[in-house]
């Protein structure tokens, strides 16, 4: 397991397979290119100095190669810039600004997952991304939504220039377990090209019960597999399974 240390940033965009912890989470990664690890979901995790913030971000890209390469290097930066704050709206401002008008390939969606570990609260927040899943007391996993808005707004990063971006909070208890994933999971199809989905996934994860991070990804991986025929090469897939501290 790698211990992330104070002012740590630790990820990237390769092939992976680990578990991490830091003072307030511990984390099981699992993470595929479909171009054989040349560049597919983006991620990064991050520990502030004062041992307090620790913080997931994950980005899927459109294209892949130097555009997936470059993502990855403006989302350290964000994550860099902003290791001892929430203002996790200001980060996707600003990678919306230096993803719009660079094409298709750059078009990102991506999620933002902080834990602030003296009061237990998670700030999350969207661009275009599937929410996260949070299990609930009676065993169900949920989606954690942003609050519903008339305006058009936590777009896919590149889609529209000065888009606006909103963080959602929540206050969670000790041992509570959250999933993240990019969409190469629930569109994983099987022989006969249905796909995975999102209540599949839901009902994986429940299944697998009240287990640690890490069984809890290989449970769902050993599912999705099944589904697939063994092989993941139809998509980026990246999923992270989560127990606060």
């Amino acid at each position: 397991m790698h211990r992330i240390q104070c002012s740590e940033i630790w990820g990237g965009i390769k092939n992976a397979e680990v578990d991490l912890c830091s003072a307030g989470i511990t984390a099981s990664l699992y993470s595929s290119s479909c171009d054989g690890g040349k560049g597919g979901d983006v991620y990064y995790f991050s520990l502030c100095g004062a041992d307090k913030i620790s913080r997931l971000a994950l980005a899927d890209v459109v294209g892949h190669g130097e555009v997936v390469s470059q993502m990855g290097q403006w989302v350290y930066h964000q994550v860099e810039a902003h290791m001892g704050d929430i203002d996790q709206p200001e980060m996707m401002r600003d990678l919306n600004d230096r993803v719009t008008g660079k094409g298709f390939d750059a078009i990102t969606t991506a999620v933002i997952v902080s834990y602030h570990l003296p009061d237990r609260q998670v700030f999350y927040s969207y661009a275009g991304h599937p929410p996260m899943l949070r299990r609930s007391a009676d065993g169900l996993w949920r989606e954690v939504r942003l609050p519903e808005t008339q305006a058009a707004c936590n777009l896919p990063l590149g889609v529209q220039r000065g888009c606006r971006y909103d963080m959602g909070q929540i206050h969670c208890a000790k041992g509570e377990r959250v999933f993240l994933f990019s969409d190469g999971l629930l569109e994983a199809p099987n022989a006969g090209g249905e796909f995975f989905g999102l209540p599949r996934l839901q009902a994986t994860l429940q299944a697998a019960g009240d287990v640690g991070p890490m069984k809890l990804k290989a449970h769902v991986l050993s599912v999705l597999r099944d589904w697939t025929g063994g092989k993941l090469n139809h998509d980026d897939v990246t999923l992270i399974a989560i127990q606060l501290a």
